[in-house]
């Protein structure tokens, strides 16, 4: 299911539970709204019945006591009785009263009326047979109340019932919809957030060189389709850039067998006696070129081949403080055009001998191009913590702040430099590879002319610390006695 459909699925659901809850409070609010009514009703009815109860004892207490005492005035006031209670039977017979309530309220005033004959008529009837219907009249009154009264209790019951009955719904549904927006929100965020923290990780992990990373597919939706499309994407640039590195490693090898051939027969017509002097610096550079040619050949045939199959690095315990003395001892009666120094102490690190041998060699050839001749090259290896931190120094032409994130860039040379020095402006993304490789980091700071410092930072093996009056190295370039 598309993340489109289950949102309206979701939402759907969501309003349905929502319109059913209200709906049952419309239709349980309307039946309560009309069991009040009908218990008003019937309250009514049981109070006017009661006090027609009243009224009818007080006008029989009269009426006897008119029999036993012939006083005229509670023949008065037996009348006067006699009209309140006849305004009860028409109110009562008179009031909006459900069908099956007709009958009694229909026998109450025949009876009321029976009575009212018998007790006023003139001669008045015998006081046992008024007696009698009176009796026959309040009977009928008190059942017609209890009946209201049982009416009222069922009502009330039946009342809380369905209150009840709501509260229950009211609540079932609302734990419903609880459950219902925090379940839908968790698989929403499940199927929106997890694949795309995924596709923005592949996405880094793709653009900082691994070409291989791939997103993973989780669910058949939109970011489904979208992982796949960058997978897609993904492919059809590492084809690209497959085809790329054979189209470089052709040319390469098309290019290096000529100049082999050229160099190679440079030198033999230099070993010749019969070479002219005026020739041999044309020789010379001939055979120069030709080696600076093959050097960059070489480079870049390297470079591609470790983005294409990255060579499994031979890491071995290695002290770089030996091996930057040792490169030093080598480079420096060769670079007879700068002052080379090197500072340091001993510091262990786990990696590729080799590897970290490039990276000094390529980095004090950096500072052997752009800088001036004569000028030091400093080369400082310290322990800081947990790390060992090389850095090498120049006073050369400096880099503007805003070029230094593209010097990593691969084939990324500046413009106020190219006439400097050739290359491939493939080494400082071969640095950058080989020391993240080893679990560090390389930086460059820089000032126009000022000079520039290149640091790398390389986890140390932690082996024991140098004891008091362990070798601490300080080399300068053999026969330079000048300070720097």
């Amino acid at each position: 299911m598309s993340i489109k459909k289950f949102i309206y699925f979701w939402l759907g659901g969501l309003v349905c539970c929502f319109l059913t809850m209200a709906s049952a409070m419309v239709l349980s609010t309307s039946a309560l709204r009309s069991m009040n009514a009908e218990t008003l009703k019937d309250a009514g009815a049981v109070e006017m019945a009661h006090r027609l109860e009243n009224g009818l004892l007080e006008e029989r207490r009269m009426a006897l006591l008119l029999h036993d005492t012939g006083d005229p005035a509670f023949s008065r006031k037996e009348k006067v009785l006699m009209e309140q209670s006849r305004s009860l039977i028409e109110e009562l017979s008179m009031a909006d009263r459900p069908a099956k309530d007709r009958p009694q309220v229909n026998d109450i005033f025949a009876l009321f009326q029976e009575y009212r004959t018998g007790a006023l008529s003139l001669p008045p009837q015998p006081l046992p047979a008024i007696n009698k219907t009176a009796d026959r009249l309040l009977a009928a009154v008190e059942k017609y109340r209890e009946d209201k009264r049982a009416q009222m209790t069922e009502t009330l019951a039946r009342s809380k019932h369905l209150d009840t009955l709501v509260d229950r719904w009211s609540l079932g549904v609302i734990i419903s919809v609880v459950l219902a927006s925090g379940l839908g929100s968790v698989l929403l965020l499940r199927r929106i957030v997890r694949p795309a923290r995924s596709l923005s990780q592949t996405a880094t992990r793709f653009g900082e060189g691994e070409t291989m990373a791939r997103a993973t597919v989780y669910f058949n939706d939109e970011m489904g389709l979208l992982s796949r499309s960058f997978n897609e994407m993904a492919d059809n640039i590492a084809a690209l850039h497959q085809e790329r590195g054979h189209l470089i490693a052709a040319l390469a090898h098309d290019l290096k067998n000529p100049l082999v051939l050229i160099g190679g027969a440079a030198r033999r017509l230099k070993r010749k006696e019969a070479v002219a002097q005026n020739q041999l610096p044309l020789l010379d550079s001939i055979i120069g070129q030709t080696e600076a040619m093959e050097e960059l050949i070489g480079e870049l045939v390297e470079t591609v081949r470790q983005e294409e199959t990255p060579q499994p690095q031979e890491m071995t315990d290695v002290d770089l403080h030996e091996l930057l003395k040792t490169l030093h001892a080598r480079q420096a009666p060769l670079i007879t055009s700068h002052r080379l120094h090197y500072e340091g102490s001993p510091c262990p690190v786990r990696g590729d001998a080799s590897r970290l041998g490039r990276i000094a060699t390529n980095l004090i050839s950096n500072a052997v191009k752009y800088s001036a001749a004569g000028t030091p090259i400093h080369i400082r290896l310290q322990r800081q913590e947990d790390w060992g931190v090389l850095t090498v120094t120049d006073a050369g032409v400096g880099i503007p702040a805003s070029e230094i994130p593209r010097l990593f860039e691969p084939f990324r040379r500046l413009e106020h430099t190219r006439s400097m020095a050739k290359g491939t402006g493939l080494g400082l993304f071969s640095a950058r590879k080989i020391v993240s490789g080893h679990g560090g980091s390389i930086s460059i700071s820089s000032q126009l002319g000022t000079g520039t410092t290149v640091t790398v930072k390389l986890p140390l093996n932690h082996a024991p610390a140098p004891q008091p009056g362990h070798d601490h190295t300080a080399v300068t370039d053999p026969g330079d006695h000048r300070n720097s």
